[in-house]
């Protein structure tokens, strides 16, 4: 029996008796509400403890709760299996694509209409993250699990935890990705792949600057929302505050006019 843990890693484990299809126990895990995991995850391991599987029990033991993000993907993942291939299929044919760019073998026009598809694909799945999770559906989440969709489409290991629905953290999609694990032919000299490997560089640098500044904006408007609720629930005390009062007001007026 093969067990895949959050980050991919195949583990392996004897059949048990009180778990008799490890694989579709951790698949109703990461199904749960993203509140009732840790509990679960324990109680699958205390299982795997008492069936006399203690390896299996440690290793299920410090599985990781999914982050917020991963958790939307995951959810997404299940709840939209079609969009969800649709999107690996996307993120294939653009990570070939510009395989085939680099070598000198696809056109600009390829280029383009794969990451057109790739992009149409990511909408899909925000429209539908948007209709799935409502209020929590905020720009900041759509932002960060649009990324993390991004990430997931172009790398193999990603793409695999996506599709089971079995993600951790949320992703960071930087720049070409897809070039990245590129080289370049013989016949396209040095100077080709020098220029490719520093735009890598410099769009690497750009992503990582702006996502440090998203992070910061995105404390910054939690700050302030904090802040506007701390005010917001002043205002109705003070509010109610004011309604006794008044109330109290009334009263002391009728008890004065009735004393005359």
């Amino acid at each position: 029996m093969r067990l895949r843990g959050f980050d991919g890693a195949a583990l392996m484990s004897p059949p048990l008796a009180s778990v008799p299809d490890l694989d579709r126990e951790l698949d109703a895990l990461y199904d749960l509400p993203l509140e009732e995991f840790t509990k679960a995850r324990n109680d699958l391991a205390g299982r795997l403890r008492r069936a006399h599987q203690s390896e299996a029990a440690a290793e299920v033991r410090a599985l990781k709760k999914p982050t917020v993000v991963a958790w939307a993907a995951n959810r997404l993942a299940r709840d939209e299996p079609k969009l969800t291939a649709a999107l690996l299929e996307a993120g294939e044919r653009l990570r070939e694509t510009h395989q085939r760019a680099l070598a000198g073998n696809a056109k600009q026009d390829e280029v383009t209409e794969a990451a057109a598809a790739e992009r149409e694909t990511i909408r899909a799945l925000l429209t539908a993250a948007r209709r799935r999770f409502g209020d929590r559906a905020t720009s900041a989440l759509l932002d960060k699990l649009s990324q993390t969709l991004r990430a997931a489409a172009i790398d193999a290991a990603a793409r695999q935890l996506l599709e089971r629905g079995r993600l951790t953290e949320e992703l960071q999609a930087v720049g070409f990705g897809p070039l990245e694990a590129v080289k370049p032919t013989a016949r396209q000299g040095d100077e080709v792949g020098r220029a490719a490997r520093e735009r890598v560089s410099a769009l690497r640098a750009e992503a990582r600057r702006l996502s440090a500044e998203a992070a910061e904006a995105e404390r910054e408007l939690e700050d302030a929302e904090r802040a506007l609720q701390a005010h917001r629930e002043e205002a109705q005390q003070k509010r109610a505050d004011a309604s006794r009062v008044a109330a109290e007001l009334a009263e002391a007026e009728d008890a004065l006019r009735d004393r005359r």
